[in-house]
């Protein structure tokens, strides 16, 4: 029997665009590398003979010199060997990094445990068959273990045979990146593959851990780099021991820290609910390594929609990212609206509120109630000041 890591999608130096701070948006890239090192405690730990990486270790074919040297150097502290075959993002068609001066000099100094498996050809060890798919270019029209279909397994003997690979099955058939939905994309037929001589298929593209066959499995990614849709587990990477002939033994291994967290929630007068709900969402985590997406919903008044913005204001300081998606609509009160036409000593600030209120009563398609909680905040803020 043979114990390895099974992990894909790393997809270092990956841009994070949607976090504008500069220093979080740091935090998440680097929270990458240290994932890798994650595995090399997992791997000493479970006495793991080698790692598999089925995939997009990086966000593109041609990452910076700085992305190269921090991966190689996470790499080559796992302490095994390391088997990685290129995915669509980082494909090994001309032009990308596995060819590059740099990259060889730096594999050779920082990972010499490192074997990038370019080529479609059995790679057989003393405990293990690896038997590569690698992808050479980003769209891949063909199935790329269709090469094993015609192998001669048995010349293998004893040993167990592990398939890697990176692409859809028919567990899997969206596409991971939106710029692949009119593309053709790599699909993988394991109906097709001999699943009596093989004993494991190490899969990556799919981000959420997930199994697609009776000896299939999808790691997903090492570290949550996404918010995840419902029932995906992201942030895993998979414990796995086979045997020739045998099912193989599948564990799965929590190994991400950050936390992504859709969020939906319906507010009235009770703002309270907004907070309460924010820190039962990150009551086990630190702020700095959560991610919410949060959708706002309901209708509120002016002062219950400032006392939200001001919610807001601090959630989004605290997070590593607030991405808000804010639906909530402005019910002035009444009283708040009399209290804006009866400003006495601002006689501006009283017309502008007298107009927009029967802009109310004859039909508002959101401006006039926006307009009015501009207004109150400016009331507001004179008071503060005064």
């Amino acid at each position: 029997m043979t114990t390895f890591i099974h992990t894909a999608d790393w997809h270092l130096g990956k841009p994070f665009h949607g976090i504008e701070d500069d220093q979080k948006r740091a935090l998440v890239q680097q929270e990458r590398f240290a994932a890798i090192r994650r595995i090399g405690e997992l791997v000493r730990e479970r006495n793991a003979s080698f790692v598999l990486v089925a995939g997009d270790t990086f966000e593109s074919p041609q990452p910076t010199t700085a992305v190269i040297s921090a991966a190689l150097s996470a790499i080559g502290g796992l302490g095994v060997p390391v088997y990685m075959v290129p995915g669509n993002h980082d494909h090994g068609g001309p032009g990308s990094l596995w060819g590059s001066d740099y990259f060889s000099r730096e594999c050779t100094e920082l990972a010499p445990n490192l074997v990038v498996l370019l080529t479609a050809e059995p790679v057989v060890r003393d405990d293990a068959v690896i038997l590569p798919c690698p992808l050479q270019r980003k769209f891949e029209a063909e199935d790329p273990t269709a090469w094993i279909r015609g192998l001669d397994l048995a010349a293998f003997g004893d040993r167990p045979r592990i398939v890697l690979a990176h692409g859809g099955t028919v567990a899997f058939d969206q596409p991971q990146d939106e710029e692949e939905l009119s593309s053709p994309t790599r699909h993988i037929d394991l109906a097709l593959l001999p699943s009596d001589a093989i004993d494991y298929v190490a899969l990556g593209d799919y981000h959420g851990l997930m199994q697609a066959g009776n000896k299939a499995w999808y790691s997903g990614s090492h570290e949550i780099d996404r918010f995840p849709k419902t029932g995906q587990q992201p942030g895993h990477v998979a414990c796995v021991t086979v045997g020739r002939g045998n099912a193989p033994q599948f564990e799965p291994v929590q190994n991400g820290r950050f936390r992504w967290m859709p969020h939906e929630i319906t507010l009235d007068e009770a703002t309270g609910r907004l907070e309460e709900e924010l820190r039962d969402k990150t009551s086990d985590a630190e702020f700095a390594h959560c991610l919410i997406s949060l959708v706002l919903r309901g209708s509120v008044s002016l002062a219950a929609r400032a006392e939200v913005d001001r919610m807001i204001e601090t959630w989004t300081a605290r997070l590593c990212r607030l991405k808000l998606d804010d639906q909530l609509a402005i019910a002035p009160t009444d009283a708040e609206i009399d209290m804006l036409v009866t400003q006495g000593n601002d006689p501006i600030i009283a017309g502008v509120a007298t107009s927009l209120r029967s802009q109310l009563k004859v039909g508002d398609d959101g401006t006039a109630a926006e307009a009015l909680r501009i207004l109150y905040q400016l009331c507001q803020a004179e008071g503060a000041r005064a």
